[in-house]
């Protein structure tokens, strides 16, 4: 069996979007990138939100760290001064730092700010007054750290506190509004679900691309002839010149060059077997069809029957001899027919049949009318695709009923035709035995021929009492050899003497004088 390669023009797209098992892998592999990205995002958006909110922090710290310096540089010229003139200068008072720290307002990012002192208490606030209090600040503070950070994205506020340069003798919490570092996460964030869709994209329109050919274009091609394969199979005569559409797939070195190749040896051995089926199918219609030949041709009743006397099968012949239709005798029970027969005995007529001993009965079946006739039946066991059944063959003896009775009838004939012979013969003797008697007297001729007529007509009765009473036995032939001459001229003188050739001249010729 040969296949042509058919390859037939379909749209990429199409025969993708067609695919749910392309759709599947696809999906998977355009989602696994959006997760794996979306994993790195997270993280990355984190650090980003620290590394803007540290550079808040920082540039604030700056500003803080030159105000301090041009205090603390301001404070040792007046310290210069002082000592030139004999005096001393006094370190900022807690109004005088409060006053220099709120400078901090000019940063365009600094909401407000809180000065403490180290005791906790609060020295003032300028701006918006930050929410973290000089207890929060206790808890957040760890160990020696001169920094503590506190973000709360509600408010979009970011509070960092720091311990003065002026000696370590206040804490100043500067507060931040984050709003434009909201802004530019959420650009970041942007940017990069903007990269992370483009390499999805591309990396999922490039597995679309390469699962098409290598994958989905010899799957969607197998599909399609796997449809085709069966009314192909069918087709018996047609399967030479099938073609299929992974055919061409059948020569790859891989596990789908495999798939193929073993998809046309499953459809050649499939198609090998349905021709054999198909063929033995075709032998078996035909038996069967010759069998229901001779079976509705039959001239006798044929049943088929089961364990529970269900008519399962009639022929033609057994439906006219009954005066039914196939419809109103098939499943039917043996007893609609057969009102003689009782289950008891059908039950032991069938346990005779399934020992293997065939069983002939005569019964009576009934007609459609409610007429009555006798029948033989002679039944066998067989088995009818696993199922077992009795066959019963199924013969009217109406006329061989009819005969026995002509018979019996003939035998009582001949037994009363005895009976009369038998009284016939016993005055029959003794007359002829007076007749005897006047042969040996001295008649007169006139007496003498009529004694020789009644003698011949005696022997005449005689012959026929006693082929009376041969026929009224029991006949049992002997052959013997006969001169067909000698029997020829008795026939012609018993012939003669009838009245019928009393007008007429009969001649016997003898061949041999001829």
């Amino acid at each position: 069996m040969r296949f042509i390669p058919h390859v037939r023009l379909r749209p990429q797209i199409l025969s993708f979007l067609r695919s749910r098992l392309s759709q599947r892998i696809v999906l998977s592999v355009f989602g696994s990138i959006i997760a794996i990205e979306g994993i790195i995002l997270i993280p990355s958006v984190y650090r980003r939100e620290r590394e803007l909110l540290d550079y808040l922090a920082d540039k604030s710290a700056t500003a803080l760290a030159v105000l301090m310096q041009e205090a603390d540089m301001a404070s040792q010229a007046d310290l210069g001064s002082d000592k030139a003139s004999g005096g001393r200068k006094d370190m900022p008072s807690p109004e005088e730092t409060l006053a220099l720290i709120s400078q901090l307002l000019i940063l365009p990012d600094v909401a407000g700010g809180a000065v403490y002192t180290t005791e906790g208490t609060q020295v003032g606030t300028f701006g918006e007054p930050p929410a973290t209090d000089y207890q929060t600040l206790i808890e957040q503070k760890s160990g020696n750290s001169q920094k503590v950070a506190h973000l709360n994205r509600r408010t979009r506020r970011y509070n960092v506190t720091w311990m003065t340069p002026l000696g370590g003798q206040y804490w100043v919490v500067i507060g931040h509004d984050v709003t434009s570092v909201r802004s530019e996460v959420i650009a970041f964030i942007g940017r990069i679900a903007w990269l992370v869709l483009i390499i999805s994209v591309v990396v999922t329109l490039s597995t679309m691309i390469v699962l098409r050919s290598i994958l989905i274009a010899p799957i969607l091609a197998l599909c399609d002839d796997l449809f085709q394969a069966a009314p192909a199979a069918l087709e018996a005569e047609n399967t030479a010149s099938q073609t299929f559409i992974s055919a061409r797939y059948s020569q790859r070195n891989d596990e789908l060059g495999a798939v193929v190749g073993a998809f046309f040896q499953m459809f050649e051995r499939i198609t090998n077997n349905i021709q054999k089926r198909q063929q033995a199918e075709n032998k078996l219609r035909e038996s069967e069809t010759r069998f229901r030949t001779l079976v509705e041709q039959a001239s006798e009743s044929i049943f088929v029957l089961d364990e529970k006397a269900t008519l399962l099968d009639v022929n033609q012949f057994a439906l006219r001899t009954l005066g039914y239709t196939s419809t109103e005798l098939v499943n039917q029970s043996l007893f609609t027919i057969n009102p003689a027969f009782t289950p008891e005995q059908y039950k032991a007529h069938w346990e005779r049949l399934k020992a293997g001993k065939p069983v002939t009965v005569e019964s009576i079946h009934r007609r459609k009318d409610g007429s009555d006739y006798p029948v033989e039946v002679r039944s066998n066991f067989i088995v009818i695709e696993g199922q077992e059944r009795a066959l019963a063959l199924v013969r009217d003896i109406s006329d061989r009923k009819q005969a026995e009775k002509a018979q019996a009838r003939l035998a009582e004939i001949g037994e009363l035709a005895a009976m009369i012979v038998h009284e016939v013969r016993n005055p029959f003797t003794t007359v002829y035995m007076a007749l005897s008697t006047f042969q040996t007297m001295d008649l007169p001729p006139r007496g003498q021929m009529r004694l020789e007529l009644a003698m011949e007509e005696s022997d005449r009765l005689k012959r026929l009492l006693n082929e009376i009473l041969a026929y009224s036995k029991e006949q049992k032939l002997s052959g013997e050899a006969v001169d067909i001459s000698e029997l020829s001229r008795e026939l012609v003188r018993s012939l003669q003497d009838s009245p019928a050739a009393t007008d007429r001249q009969i001649h016997l010729i003898d061949c041999d004088e001829s």
